[in-house]
Order: C-alpha cells, then sequence, then structure tokens
C-alpha cells in the first residue's frame, strides 16, 4: 500500500555525507541515500532567526518578525512550485495522522536506502511526528537516520521518555528558541 509520502533521492546537499560510506556497513558498495522534507517555516515550530516561510499557493515569502536570515530552504521553494506541491503533500498527509499513523506512513514510504537525511526542508513540527520517526528508527537498525533541528524540546523529551536509537543522529541547529539547550544553560 502507498501512502502518498515522497522521499527525494540524494542531491548535492546529500552528496557531502559521503564520508559516511568509510563505515565499514558500507564497504563495497553504492550507498543509497535519501531525504524527507517539509515545508519550512511552516513546519518549525522552534525556529526564530532563520524563521522564513514560502506561501504554498504563490511562492511569496514572509518572514518571521526575529528574523536575522533568509532560511535557504524557504528561497528554494519560493521558486519552484513543484516542489512546494510535494512538501505539502507530505505534511497534508503526516497532520492528520497521529504518532502510530504517522510512524506507520513513514515506515511503508521508506525507499530502499541506507541512510535518510529527515528534513532537507523542515523539521519536527510536534511531539507526535518526532517519536514517530523514533519508532521508524528503532523498526529499521539497518538504516541510519539523521537530522539537524532547533526543535529540542521534542528532543529532550524522546531522551527522558524512552531514548534515541543509536541509529538516529540528531544534530542540534542554532538561531532557534531552544538555544540554552545547546549550551546548557537551560
Amino acid at each position: 500500500m502507498t501512502t502518498g509520502l515522497q522521499f527525494s533521492r540524494e542531491n548535492a546537499k546529500l552528496q557531502n555525507i559521503q564520508d559516511w560510506a568509510s563505515m565499514p556497513e558500507y564497504w563495497g558498495r553504492q550507498v543509497k541515500i535519501h531525504g524527507f522534507s517539509l515545508p519550512a517555516g511552516y513546519t518549525c515550530p522552534a525556529a526564530n532567526l532563520c524563521l522564513s516561510k514560502a506561501d504554498r499557493v504563490t511562492g511569496k515569502i514572509k518572514d518571521g518578525k526575529h528574523n536575522e536570515f533568509r532560511c535557504f530552504m524557504a528561497s528554494i521553494e519560493a521558486y519552484s512550485p513543484q516542489l512546494r506541491a510535494l512538501l505539502w503533500k507530505n505534511f497534508d498527509i503526516l497532520r492528520v495522522l497521529d504518532m502510530e499513523g504517522m510512524g506507520s506512513a513513514l515506515y511503508d514510504a521508506l525507499p530502499d536506502t541506507d541512510i535518510v537525511r529527515i528534513h532537507v526542508d523542515g523539521d519536527f513540527f510536534n511531539q507526535a511526528y518526532f517519536d514517530a520517526w523514533v519508532q521508524v528508527a528503532r523498526l529499521r537498525p539497518d538504516v541510519t537516520f539523521y537530522a539537524y533541528t532547533k526543535s529540542l524540546n521534542f528532543w529532550e523529551h524522546a531522551l527522558l521518555h524512552g531514548g534515541i536509537p543509536d541509529n538516529l543522529k540528531l544534530t542540534a541547529s542554532y538561531g532557534g528558541d531552544y538555544d540554552d539547550m545547546i549550551n546548557g544553560d537551560n
């Protein structure tokens, strides 16, 4: 059964992780890399300094009130109606589901891959969605998942309630509402 969610194949941004191919589990074969994305800004509840949104229909960008630099991916969305349509389709499918439904939809749509960059565009938009990715990573220990996120509150909650599997690599991203958590100032 197809869920309608779409992952993208490796692009120039994802090629930067090809050094992961030197890890023993990838020796001697081509590494398959995919990305999964959502609309920038609309799915970035902790974005602050970079908050930008491309209108779903027109592509016109609206920056957040504390914006100091425009989100690169919102700028790309502004010029690509096809990309906006794909990102919004993914978001429209996920945002009406509960955690189990999101986990199932993501798991069912997951391509044959070795590495998934979660959110080339977008971020974890709520705790249930974050937890759905944790669930998918637990169900697919053969895949490495990684994400940059400003949604550090969801990450912390998951750490306190069951943990993060080893194959889900998270990197805290500055410029959001929870920067104090990065430095341990909370």
